[in-house]
């Protein structure tokens, strides 16, 4: 049985090892291990479907009577996931706690044509949504209002570890670094030039002057998905920006919409564990649509226009509507929404795998209908579907995993 865990362990070394070379350096400072198990909540993207895992914590911190923010030792999430994640651990200057569940499943229920603000573009080809229209709107100016303008990853911090109860020690969220200076890059530098980059706590704290970036530069960069929302400029001490180092980065999904392999190695990097044994995983997921994972190779084929038996350049792939395994179109390219369920469920297998080396992991994902998929379908009735649906799996299929997740916060 060892035989089989060792290349996962390993693999997780190495990931442990590039988060570092990505920031840059080796971390500075490492806490002790703490008694008890650590606990990390991972938060799934997917867009608005991001209202199904903020329906699942509503109904953990309700079933608790407790907050997010007394049950987890760490809190990481992808895209959508990273913006709740920065809500459950950022204080907020009106009442001095986070954000709850509750109100994360308000602002999904009634600010998404606020987040997804459509664009007026006067070229061709530009993004979906805005990220800032000049006039207050856009995914930027609302950030900017949830977790305050010039709220940083270390302040955050600091304020949460006064709250009493608090046991949340590290937030992170993901990123992908595709630029740092906007121009081209005679020797791009991983980590610098590009690369995966997580915004986080400990980095923050550690290095200030190149990774204390604003809270909602941490939520804004996680979610800037490709032809959804421009690259996210963060850093730089660009207009409204913080002084961290200046960075243009695109969603963490691209390489890991499913976060949970970096809580545990960022458990491990900060020395908060020693070993998988001492991690509890809750993994949460935005919801699958089975269908959207593969492509119809011959029901796709169109004379004069897309080959028959997948032999395909670049449109069909990237902008061609091609019909995914259920018949349904991808409405965005094939090649985006197979990458996207990918390394959401490459993450899955692997940590199911480890479980065998002593790591506890809980994964809750409901399965979702084609017109549910979409990350950006904010029509008010698709909202209320979501949510039902993460009620129902919860109290059906899911409902075994959810119990044995509140057993393990108990």
């Amino acid at each position: 049985m060892k035989k089989t865990i060792k290349p996962f362990v390993l693999f997780l070394s190495v990931i442990v090892s590039s988060i570092c070379s990505t920031a840059g350096r080796a971390a500075q400072d490492t806490a002790e291990p703490q008694a008890g198990k650590i606990i990390i909540l991972a938060i799934d993207g997917g867009g608005i479907k991001g209202v199904i895992p903020a329906t699942f914590i509503q109904h953990i911190e309700s079933s608790l009577k407790k907050l997010s923010y007394q049950l987890f030792d760490v809190i990481g999430g992808t895209s959508t996931g990273g913006i709740i994640s920065a809500a459950l651990t950022t204080p907020r200057k009106t009442t001095g706690h986070p954000y709850t569940a509750e109100d994360i499943v308000n602002i999904y229920s009634h600010d998404g044509g606020k987040i997804f603000l459509a664009q007026d573009c006067k070229v061709e080809q530009c993004a979906t949504y805005y990220a800032d229209n000049g006039n207050g709107g856009g995914v930027e100016p609302y950030m900017q209002k949830m977790y305050g303008p010039d709220v940083s990853l270390v302040s955050s911090h600091n304020k949460m570890q006064s709250l009493a109860g608090n046991r949340v020690k590290h937030m992170f969220t993901t990123s992908y670094i595709v630029n740092n200076s906007q121009n081209k890059v005679s020797k791009p530098v991983r980590g610098d030039n590009f690369g995966p980059y997580l915004f986080n706590w400990f980095d923050a704290a550690n290095s200030p002057a190149t990774d204390n970036y604003y809270v909602w530069e941490a939520a804004r960069g996680t979610s800037a998905a490709p032809t959804y929302f421009p690259i996210a400029n963060v850093g730089g001490k660009n207009p409204l920006r913080s002084a961290a180092a200046n960075k243009w980065v695109v969603d963490g999904g691209t390489m890991s919409n499913n976060p949970a392999t970096w809580g545990v190695t960022e458990a491990l990097r900060t020395g908060m564990a020693s070993r998988l044994e001492d991690i509890i995983v809750i993994s949460l997921g935005t919801g699958i649509y089975e269908g959207g994972a593969g492509v119809g190779i011959n029901s796709n084929a169109v004379t004069g226009i897309v080959p028959v038996d997948g032999n395909w350049s670049t449109t069909p792939w990237m902008i061609e509507k091609l019909d995914d395994l259920e018949g349904a179109d991808h409405s965005r390219g094939v090649l985006m929404s197979i990458v996207l369920d990918a390394v959401q469920t490459v993450t899955n297998s692997q940590l199911t795998a480890l479980k065998q080396a002593g790591l506890k992991y809980y994964r809750l994902e409901p399965e979702l209908t084609y017109t549910q998929s979409h990350m950006d379908n904010i029509h008010p009735r698709n909202i209320q579907s979501l949510i039902a649906t993460a009620n129902a799996y919860i109290e059906g299929e899911g409902a075994e995993t959810f119990k044995a997740i509140l057993n393990e916060l108990q």
